[in-house]
């Protein structure tokens, strides 16, 4: 089976190893593919190569109000394989949902008490193709009763993505290599929050791996406007 994580941080952003590490430690663990995450500037060099695993370019937004999201969503489109948002601040988290040049918004629930979304972001999530994450981390690094805000705010978020079929992906948001985790092991955390089996595998797997795809065919060409120009 095909897994994807992606959300990884590497010292190319905020975390603790380098890209081939973090490779290293992907293909240890079965992944096909990791997504290793920048935040968003003018200027963004091409990833390393790493034999054996997909490395996906993915960018980071953050924004600290919701004009601002969309004036970089708009600017960075173009520069990423993967477009995630930083979310926590509810009015980008709905702006992220309302954004069809978006594919991930990641930890809507940071910082907050709350799930950090509602009916309205999760239906407009669903009507622009826009994926919510289980940050696996968020759980990882929290303890006493943050983690019970989080372990709610996640089971509560999932509740609105079965409701409005939005789409889920889990990741390990890990910062080193020792906060990676399997693909089996992200599933069983979707699956205990909520999430029939198969569909939370799916966070993992089909999910992360076509988001990848789609925007692959984009960047190439290959598709515009719902058109695919198959090769002769």
């Amino acid at each position: 089976m095909t897994f994807y994580d992606l959300n990884i941080q590497t010292s190319l952003s905020i975390g603790e190893n380098t890209v081939e590490e973090m490779a290293q430690m992907a293909r240890h663990l079965g992944f096909s593919g990791i997504g290793i995450v920048r935040y968003f500037t003018s200027e963004a060099s091409e990833l390393p190569k790493a034999e054996g695993i997909d490395l996906v370019s993915c960018l980071m937004i953050k924004a600290s109000k919701a004009q601002d999201l969309n004036d970089l969503a708009k600017k960075a489109r173009d520069k990423a394989e993967v477009l995630m948002v930083h979310g926590g601040n509810y009015d980008v988290n709905r702006a992220a949902c309302e954004n069809s040049m978006v594919d991930v918004l990641c930890h809507p629930e940071l910082g907050r008490k709350d799930s950090g979304l509602d009916h309205i972001c999760v239906r407009a999530a669903h009507d622009n193709n826009v994926a919510i994450e289980l940050n696996f981390r968020e759980v990882l690094e929290s303890y006493k009763r943050n983690r019970i805000y989080t372990l709610s705010s996640l089971k509560k978020n999932i509740e609105l993505c079965k409701k409005y079929n939005t789409k889920i992906i889990t990741s390990s948001a890990a910062i080193n290599k020792w906060g990676m985790r399997s693909g089996r092991e992200l599933a069983s955390i979707a699956n205990i929050l909520g999430l029939e089996l198969g569909k939370a595998i799916e966070t993992v797997s089909t999910v992360p791996e076509n988001i990848v795809k789609r925007n692959r065919e984009k960047l190439s060409g290959a598709r515009m406007e719902g058109v695919k120009i198959e090769d002769k």
